[in-house]
């Protein structure tokens, strides 16, 4: 099934508008609701290696596209992490695991995302620590407690396209 991970894209799009309008609603409080991260566990899991890099290219440059960041450093970050959990499958078996994982890959990409704008920005970034730290923590909650609905999701989307599970080696 070669166009599964378009297919898988398109079932993720309503988490990604979902946080792109809660980050709008938390505006005023410069939080930013980051699930990006999150969204490549279960394609992960399932897609082979260059579906699942597809798949996170295009949820990059989609997160990217509202955002005053350089193009292409979300996408090239969620692809490198996208790599690295399609060889590491073993690291997202079980649940706890899986939590770990995703908390771990929204907070790296929100430090990636968050940079990136940090770099773009008027503002020293001395001046941003504390927002830094207060970002990345809500990434890691958001990340551990959004993975399971926006996996259950994406993991429905593939049982319907008929996705069966991806082998141990990509």
């Amino acid at each position: 099934m070669g166009w599964a991970w378009l297919i898988l894209v398109l079932a993720t799009y309503p988490w990604i508008l979902g946080a792109d309008l809660a980050s709008d609603t938390l505006a005023s409080s410069s939080l930013v609701f980051f699930v990006t991260g999150a969204c490549l566990i279960a394609p992960a899991r399932r897609l082979r290696r260059w579906q699942a890099v597809l798949f996170a290219a295009c949820l990059g440059f989609l997160f990217e596209a509202r955002r005053p960041i350089p193009d292409g450093a979300l996408a090239l970050a969620l692809v490198a992490v996208a790599i690295y959990l399609s060889s590491n499958r073993q690291l997202l078996r079980t649940t706890p695991g899986m939590l770990r994982v995703a908390a771990a890959v929204n907070i790296a990409a929100c430090l990636c995302w968050f940079v990136a704008a940090a770099y773009v920005s008027p503002v020293p970034a001395g001046e941003q620590f504390g927002s830094l730290l207060l970002q990345l923590l809500f990434a890691g909650v958001i990340g551990a407690v959004g993975v399971i609905p926006i996996a259950l999701t994406q993991n429905s989307a593939m049982d319907r396209l008929g996705v069966p599970p991806a082998p141990e080696t990509p």
